[in-house]
């Protein structure tokens, strides 16, 4: 069976993709099956229920020459600790290389658009392969999650196309739907200073300095902003349990295309003063227009910090 996953702390994109890539292999006769690599955040369940299927099963390891597809992200950082024990039989992803090896030829495929599943969906086209109404809404969602409507810098033109002919097979109202998927991403009730900092969160290595830029998309940037005390508390705590040399948390406003940046202590706050060449007012830097980690923050932070 091939195992097929996305990266670590799991968004929209590293589940449904996954999901429409396994569905994908198994129409032309594969065995394969999603996983996911982590807890799903409350915009997943939203979006899982909203196409009335259940959600992937949780990977517990890899064990030696499993085959596998590797979805939404090509980093090792974000994949099982033994991924190089596996065979990585397809790629297909939309962020830069970094640092994923083979021991044999693989399949990739990678293109600068926004969301992984408008390529899943591209290959679908490609093999002449219609999508059944669930995995019309799994991909669709995640487009929208992805690139906040089409809101993010790394919206193209690709991936509105897909999103126009995945919404009239699923027949869904691409506002109402968005709406939904957005206020269950800004519920943060019940859950801890950690549990946010973890909701979206990929670890980088920028000159063999290990990152971590941790983010929540909210329309109630509030909830979060309420909890500053806790997060930069919990921020400390995890860049000594994880070696880090900083960590990063960006509260992202989907209503106005901005974000606010919060750091837990002086080294971090001066790295953030260079990369966006801002100051910080109390204990936030607003960011306006910064809303994509892939695009914006993450390589402004790897020009300071390499």
């Amino acid at each position: 069976m091939i195992k097929v996953f996305g990266h670590k702390s799991p968004d929209t994109d590293a589940t449904c993709a996954p999901m429409a890539y396994a569905w994908f292999l198994k129409q032309k006769g594969e065995d394969a099956e999603a996983f996911v690599l982590g807890e799903l955040n409350r915009e997943t369940k939203f979006v899982l229920n909203a196409a009335k299927v259940q959600a992937p099963k949780l990977l517990d390891k890899l064990s030696v020459g499993d085959e596998v597809v590797v979805v939404d992200t090509n980093n090792p950082e974000e994949l099982p600790n033994n991924i190089g024990e596996a065979v990585i039989k397809t790629i297909v992803d939309h962020h830069k290389l970094a640092g994923l090896t083979t021991e044999s030829p693989l399949e990739v495929y990678m293109k600068p658009v926004g969301c992984s599943s408008t390529l899943v969906f591209q290959l679908m086209q490609r093999d002449n392969i219609a999508p059944a109404k669930e995995i019309t809404t799994l991909m669709l969602s995640a487009i929208l999650s992805d690139t906040l409507k089409f809101t993010s810098p790394t919206t193209t033109e690709e991936d509105k196309k897909a999103a126009e002919e995945l919404t009239k097979i699923a027949g869904l109202d691409i506002d109402k739907h968005a709406d939904g998927m957005f206020a269950a991403k800004s519920d943060l009730t019940g859950m801890t200073a950690r549990d946010i900092l973890y909701v979206d969160s990929k670890v980088f290595d920028f000159g063999g300095k290990k990152v971590r830029i941790s983010g929540v998309e909210t329309t109630k940037p509030e909830n979060a902003k309420r909890l500053s005390a806790e997060i930069t508390k919990e921020m400390e705590a995890l860049k000594s349990e994880e070696k880090l040399h900083e960590i990063f948390f960006f509260i992202v406003n989907i209503l106005e295309t901005s974000s606010e940046l919060l750091v837990s202590n002086a080294n971090a706050r001066e790295v953030a003063k260079k990369a966006f060449g801002k100051d910080f007012e109390g204990d936030y830097m607003k960011l306006p227009g910064v809303v994509s980690r892939k695009k914006q923050m993450a390589p402004a932070i790897e020009k300071v910090v390499s």
